[in-house]
C-alpha cells in the first residue's frame, strides 16, 4: 500500500506542477517573523517559506505547545494541527489567546491523515482496528505483545514510538483512539519525524502513528522500511480521507495574529500561502480541502473575519 500511496501522491503532485508558478510569489521583504507549532504542519510552512521567497524563523515543537507561545503574542503564526482547543479541553487556548489580548484568523489549510506505521517485514499487522489500536496503546490495557492482539501473531514485544506531549497529532490520536483512556507512558517520542520513522525502520516489532504526508515524505533508505497500515480495512487515501471513511483523518490549520497580519511581509505571505495551499498539498505529500473550503478560508481572511469559524466546525 505505500507504493500505491507513493505512486498516488506523486501523480497529483505532477499534475499541479504547473499550478506552483511564480506567479502571486510574495518579495519576502521585511522583518522576518515567527512560525511555531506543529511538526506535521511544518514541512507545509516550510515549502511555502522556500519556494515564495519569504523570511521568516520556524521552529517546530507540536501545536500545543505552540499555542502556548502563540496565545502568549511569542509568536506570529501556529501551525496547528488540530483546531485551538476551547473549554472543552484541559487548557482552554481560545481562552488564554482573548486574556492576552490575541486577536487570530482560524484558517484551514490541508487534509491530513493519521496513519500507523510499522516495519516493512511485518507481514501479520496489516491491518489494525480502533479497538485494537486502543488496546495496544492504553495505559489500562494488558496488551504488550503481537500474540495479545492475536493468537497467531508472534509473541513479541510491541516497541511503540509516537509524539511526545504538546503534539497536536498526539491530542487528535488519544481522542480518536483512546477516548476519555489515558495513553500508555512507556513509548519513545519524537517531533523530529524522520527520527520517528528511523526507529521503525530498525525494529521489526515497532509501531508508530504520524501524519500521512509526513509518512510520504521520509527520506533516504529509512522509507524503503517501513509501511502502513489499514485501520478498520480502510487504507488512509486522498478519497478515503476526504470522505470520512478513514477513522484518524483531520484538517490541518495556520492560526495568524490578527495584529502581526497588519505586517506587510506577514499579510503577503498569509495571502501567499492561502493562494497555493490547495496546489501545493500534493507536492508536500498531503491531501487537498474541497475547493470551496480554500475560496470561504482566503475570503475570511481578505474581509479580516476573526476568531474561530463557527460554519466550518458546525461541519466538523
Amino acid at each position: 500500500m505505500r507504493k500505491t500511496l507513493t505512486a498516488a501522491l506523486a501523480a497529483a503532485a505532477a499534475l499541479t506542477l504547473g499550478a506552483c508558478s511564480d506567479s502571486g510569489s510574495g518579495s519576502g521583504s521585511g522583518e522576518a517573523f515567527t512560525i511555531t507549532g506543529s511538526s506535521t504542519v511544518e514541512p507545509i510552512t516550510r515549502y511555502m517559506l522556500n519556494r515564495y521567497n519569504f523570511d521568516a524563523e520556524l521552529e517546530a515543537v507540536g501545536s500545543t505547545d505552540g499555542f502556548d507561545k502563540f496565545c502568549a503574542g511569542d509568536a506570529d503564526i501556529n501551525d496547528a494541527s488540530v483546531a485551538i482547543p476551547g473549554s472543552e479541553s484541559s487548557i482552554d487556548y481560545q481562552a488564554q489567546c482573548a486574556e492576552a489580548g490575541v486577536d487570530f484568523f482560524e484558517l484551514p489549510i490541508g487534509l491530513d491523515a493519521i496513519t500507523i506505521v510499522k516495519h516493512a517485514d511485518n507481514d501479520w499487522a496489516t491491518d489494525l482496528t480502533v479497538e485494537q489500536l486502543h488496546d495496544i496503546w492504553s495505559k489500562e490495557s494488558t496488551v504488550t505483545t503481537w500474540s495479545d492482539i492475536d493468537p497467531s501473531w508472534p509473541n513479541e514485544k510491541i516497541n511503540l514510538y509516537g509524539r511526545p506531549t504538546g503534539s497536536g497529532t498526539l491530542g487528535v490520536f488519544e481522542d480518536m483512539v483512546l477516548g476519555n483512556d489515558t495513553i500508555r507512558d512507556d513509548y519513545q517520542s519524537s517531533d523530529d519525524i524522520q527520527e520517528l520513522s528511523t526507529w521503525v525502520s530498525e525494529d521489526v516489532n515497532g509501531l508508530s502513528f504520524m501524519g500521512i504526508g509526513n509518512y510520504l515524505a521520509t527520506e533516504g533508505t529509512v522509507r524503503n522500511k517501513i509501511d502502513n497500515v489499514l485501520v478498520d480495512g480502510i487504507a488512509p487515501t486522498a478519497d478515503e480521507a476526504k470522505s470520512g471513511n478513514y477513522p484518524l483523518s483531520r484538517p490541518l490549520f495556520i492560526y495568524v495574529n490578527a495584529e502581526s497580519a497588519k505586517k506587510d511581509n506577514v499579510g503577503e505571505f498569509v495571502t501567499t500561502y492561502l493562494d497555493n495551499a490547495e496546489a501545493v498539498m500534493p507536492r508536500v505529500y498531503f491531501y487537498q480541502l474541497p475547493e470551496e473550503v480554500y475560496d470561504a478560508t482566503k475570503q475570511r481572511f481578505a474581509d479580516g473575519t476573526t476568531g474561530i469559524d463557527e460554519q466550518w466546525h458546525a461541519l466538523n
